[in-house]
C-alpha cells in the first residue's frame, strides 16, 4: 500500500484558519501550483559531487520525493552562477547549456511525479567561498 501524503494527513486535521492553504493557486504569469505548501531552499549537499560533471540524480531523487508527498512548489539549494560562486570546489553551476542539460534531469524527475513545481535558487558565494 502507498503511503498516505502529509497533504492528506494534513488536510483530515487542518485548523480552519487555514482554509486555503491546500487549494490550487494561480501566480502571476500564469504558472499554477496545486497548492500554497511551499519547501524552501536548503543546502542538502546534494549539488555538490565528487568531480566535474557530477549527476544530479541523487538531487533529482530527493525533490522527487518530496513531489510525491504533496508539496506544491520547491526551491533548490543554491546553485552558482559561475564557477567563481560556487560554495565548494564540485558543487553545481548554471553556466552554460550543459549545466542547464545536467539540472533538466531534476526538474524531469520532479514532474514525472506530476503535480508540483520546482524554482532554482540561484547563489553567488562571493568571498565565503570554500576552496
Amino acid at each position: 500500500a502507498e503511503p498516505t501524503s502529509w497533504v492528506a494527513r494534513f488536510a483530515s486535521t487542518m485548523p480552519s484558519a487555514y482554509p486555503r492553504l491546500l487549494q490550487p493557486i494561480t501566480l502571476r504569469g500564469g504558472a499554477v501550483l496545486r497548492n500554497r505548501a511551499l519547501m524552501g531552499s536548503m543546502h542538502t549537499g546534494l549539488e555538490e559531487g565528487e568531480g566535474w560533471g557530477h549527476s544530479l540524480e541523487k538531487m533529482g531523487a530527493f525533490f522527487a520525493e518530496r513531489a510525491r508527498g504533496g508539496v506544491g512548489l520547491m526551491v533548490t539549494g543554491g546553485i552558482a552562477p559561475n564557477a567563481a560562486g560556487r560554495v565548494a570546489p564540485f558543487a553545481a553551476t548554471m553556466a552554460s547549456s550543459s549545466d542547464a542539460r545536467r539540472h533538466r534531469t531534476v526538474t524531469e524527475m520532479v514532474h514525472e511525479v506530476g503535480g508540483a513545481k520546482i524554482a532554482m535558487q540561484l547563489l553567488h558565494a562571493g568571498r565565503r567561498r570554500r576552496s
